[in-house]
């Protein structure tokens, strides 16, 4: 790594360089990705939701069985601080995701036992030159053929870092279209959600809710959805199929880096009439004065001659 990185990072209890920051490679979160993760960003310099975050990543280490002996705000503690020791790196006017990772740690030579976990946090750019066209253009979605892992094999309200199955239903989606964002289904035919986010869309005035005891419970979705729920929009949940979007008004996907993008189609038919709606600037707006800063003005404003 580059020396002249000034990002710091937390491993194991010591905050040191970037550069100098080392996981072994005998850590089972490397070799089999044994392990659990959870990303924040911040809006105007401050961590968005941390404490919805490290709840998240303490119960996806009790479903794991990892425990780094670690309490909740300890690990609130941990990122905030880290945070706040790489805002200079960054920049004044700059926001950036903070990331955590806690492995089972390392394999033993005798291969019986595991050591102490592994617990590291740093901060990333946040990608939003990748994903600004999107509010104004619409992601496109395609169901691929991979089907999301069941909740019978592995919970999927626990935030594995083993992401195989989405990635490759994420290569598979761009087989079919390089800027196309995956679309998972259930084995029943039923919709769970994007490699990197919830699924919602807008039927009448209902905001439809993908059955979320088969996707991650996204932190984002929630906030959207209160958000809505402020606008007077009614929300219903249940299984969902892709013919039930085709007929949708308005479609999004949430995540954490970009909170809400507006969906143009799913697999090459047209959400509504193919462009982000009203419904969704509504919410976006609304979002955007929930975190402090226009969210789409500021991933616009990362576009080359913005």
């Amino acid at each position: 790594m580059d020396k002249s990185d000034q990002r710091i990072v937390y491993v194991n209890g010591e905050y040191v360089n970037a550069y100098e920051a080392t996981v072994s490679v005998f850590d089972r979160g490397f070799r089999w990705g044994d392990a659990v993760y959870e990303v924040e960003r911040t809006f105007a310099g401050k961590v968005y939701e941390t404490e919805a975050h490290v709840i998240r990543l303490l119960n996806s280490l009790r479903y794991t069985g990892i425990e780094p002996n670690i309490s909740k705000q300890d690990f609130v503690n941990i990122v905030e601080k880290v945070s706040d020791l790489n805002a200079q790196a960054f920049g004044d006017d700059s926001d950036y995701e903070v990331v955590q990772v806690v492995s089972r740690g390392e394999v033993l030579p005798d291969r019986t036992a595991v050591s102490f976990p592994t617990v590291v946090c740093y901060c990333e750019p946040l990608a939003l030159s990748s994903w600004a066209h999107q509010y104004i253009e619409g992601v496109r979605l395609v169901v691929p053929s991979t089907r999301r892992t069941p909740p019978q094999s592995l919970s999927p309200k626990a935030k594995i870092s083993n992401k195989m199955n989405h990635f490759v239903a994420q290569r598979e989606a761009s087989n079919i279209d390089p800027q196309a964002m995956a679309l998972l289904l259930d084995d029943a035919g039923n919709i769970t959600e994007a490699p990197g986010g919830n699924f919602l869309f807008l039927s009448g005035d209902v905001l439809c809710v993908p059955n979320t005891n088969k996707v991650l419970g996204g932190i984002s979705m929630l906030s959207v959805i209160e958000v809505a729920q402020g606008l007077g929009i009614k929300v219903q949940e249940k299984e969902y199929t892709p013919f039930d979007v085709y007929h949708a008004q308005e479609a999004f996907v949430t995540s954490t880096p970009y909170m809400m993008l507006p969906v143009a189609s799913l697999n090459g038919m047209p959400i509504g009439n193919g462009k982000p709606g009203p419904v969704g600037k509504q919410i976006l707006a609304a979002l955007s004065e929930k975190v402090g800063l226009d969210i789409v003005d500021q991933a616009l404003k990362s576009l080359p001659n913005s």
